[in-house]
C-alpha cells in the first residue's frame, strides 16, 4: 500500500461540522435549516426576522448575522426551532401576551412553560383563539427556506426536537411548491401570516366533508377543504385549499363571484387561475370533485369573460 492511499483511507473529513450541521462542500457554509453559517466569518450569510426576538438590555440581540448571541460557549441554537411561551391574558380578555424566543434551549423553553416548533417564530405569523372549553390555543407558521411548517398547540404544549408532543399538531409542505399557487400580488409571507391568523372553522358539515373533502365519505378530516378554514392542514389537498383561501382573500374573490357576469376581467381571470390551481395541485379523488364543481364555475367565466 501506498503512502497516498493510507493518507486517503485514514484521513476522513465528516460532513457534519460546527455545531454538528452539514457542511456544503462547494460555498464552505453549514446549513441551519433556516440560514447558512460561514464558519470561515462566524456569521450567518443571511439575517434573521428582526424585531422578533430583539432587547434594549441585549446589544448582541440586535445583531442579525450572529449565532447565539455572538456567545456559542454559552448559548446554542442547535435545532433551528423557536419558542413560542404564553405570559396569560395582554391588554384585554381579546388579547393574549406571548414571548418569541428563537435562541433558546429546548430545556430552558421547557422550563418556561413554552414549545418549540419548527423555525423562527414571530408576532406576524402566530394567531390565538380561546376554544369551547376556555383553553387558549395557538396557531404558527414557519418558514426554514426549504418548507413552510404549521404547527397547531395548546398553550404550554411540551414538544421535542421536531416540535412535536401531547396537544400538538404539525404539518409541512414545500415552501415552492406553496410559492407557486399565488395568485395576483401575494408573497408567501403573506400566505403564512394568513393562515395562521385565520380563525374560522371549515364549515358545511357532513356534505362539505362529503364534496370536497379527500375521500369519499363523510369521515374527512380535512380543515380547509370547504367554506372557512382553519388549523393545521391536513394532506397536500387541504395545503392546496388554504392557498385557495389566501388567494380569494388577495384578490377579492367571494362565493358571490363565481356565477356573477358582472365581476371584472382581471377578478375572473384570478378565480380561474386560483381555481386551476386548487384542482392541479390538490391530487386524487379531491382533484376530481373540485375539478367537477370548480370546472363549471371556471366555464361559466370563460364564456362571460373572453379573453
Amino acid at each position: 500500500m501506498t503512502l497516498s492511499a493510507v493518507c486517503a483511507t485514514a484521513v476522513r473529513f465528516s460532513r457534519y461540522q460546527f455545531p454538528g450541521k452539514e457542511r456544503d462542500t462547494e460555498s464552505g457554509n453549514d446549513y441551519f435549516g433556516a440560514r447558512y453559517y460561514a464558519s470561515s466569518m462566524g456569521r450567518f450569510m443571511s439575517p434573521d426576522h428582526p424585531l422578533i426576538d430583539q432587547h434594549p438590555e441585549n446589544p448582541q440581540s440586535w445583531n442579525l448575522y450572529a449565532y447565539a448571541r455572538n456567545n456559542p460557549l454559552i448559548n446554542i441554537d442547535p435545532t433551528g426551532l423557536g419558542c413560542v411561551t404564553d405570559l396569560g391574558q395582554g391588554s384585554d380578555k381579546d388579547h393574549e401576551s406571548v414571548e418569541f424566543n428563537n435562541s433558546i434551549s429546548s430545556d430552558d423553553c421547557a422550563n418556561q412553560h413554552g414549545t418549540w416548533v419548527p423555525g423562527d417564530v414571530s408576532a406576524n405569523n402566530t394567531g390565538a383563539y380561546r376554544d369551547s372549553n376556555g383553553n387558549i390555543n395557538f396557531q404558527a407558521t414557519t418558514n426554514t427556506g426549504g418548507n413552510v411548517y404549521y404547527s397547531s398547540f395548546v398553550s404550554g404544549a411540551q414538544t421535542d426536537a421536531n416540535g412535536v408532543g401531547p396537544g400538538a399538531s404539525i404539518a409541512h409542505a414545500s415552501a415552492d411548491w406553496l410559492s407557486s399557487q399565488i395568485v395576483g400580488g401575494g408573497s408567501l409571507d403573506q400566505m403564512m401570516s394568513f393562515a395562521a391568523r385565520r380563525m374560522e372553522p371549515r364549515g358545511g358539515g357532513d356534505l362539505m366533508a362529503l364534496l370536497a373533502g379527500p375521500g369519499f365519505s363523510l369521515d374527512a378530516p380535512d380543515n380547509w377543504a370547504g367554506p372557512g378554514g382553519m388549523g393545521t392542514p391536513q394532506g397536500q389537498g387541504d395545503w392546496a385549499a388554504m392557498a385557495h383561501d389566501y388567494n380569494f382573500l388577495t384578490n377579492g374573490i367571494t362565493i358571490g363571484s363565481y356565477f356573477n357576469p358582472f365581476i371584472s376581467r382581471a377578478t375572473a381571470r384570478a378565480l380561474i387561475q386560483s381555481d386551476n390551481n386548487l384542482i392541479g395541485h390538490a391530487g386524487g379523488a379531491q382533484a376530481v370533485k373540485m375539478g367537477m364543481f370548480f370546472g363549471v364555475v371556471n366555464a361559466f367565466q370563460w364564456l362571460t369573460h373572453p379573453f
